[in-house]
């Protein structure tokens, strides 16, 4: 599976990886009998999708959180792209 860079509204450069089966249900896996909230869900595909955040690889989470807004809500739609299946349509550049 290939990795493809994405370039934030402020030009940071995020990677994605591309989501597999195993990704999602391992998202998708709760603790308890009840289901993982949509919130939750997609927090944990981002976190899942995501390679490096401008170069950092370490701590994405953090890296994540540490993003304006508009670059967070830009990354959240990419995400949303992996997984409709539309890897081929999530904006990339060099």
């Amino acid at each position: 599976m290939e990795n493809k860079n994405f370039t934030t509204p402020s030009g940071k450069i995020v990677v994605f990886k591309e989501l597999t089966g195993g990704d999602f249900l391992d998202a998708n896996a709760s603790n308890t009998d009840a289901d993982v909230t949509k919130q939750e869900l997609s927090r944990r595909l981002i976190n899942a999708a995501v390679v490096s955040v401008d170069g950092v690889t370490t701590d994405i989470p953090n890296a994540l959180r540490a993003l304006p807004l508009p670059d967070y809500v830009a990354v959240s739609a990419e995400v949303a792209k992996l997984i409709k299946g539309d890897f081929s349509e999530a904006k990339t550049s060099a």
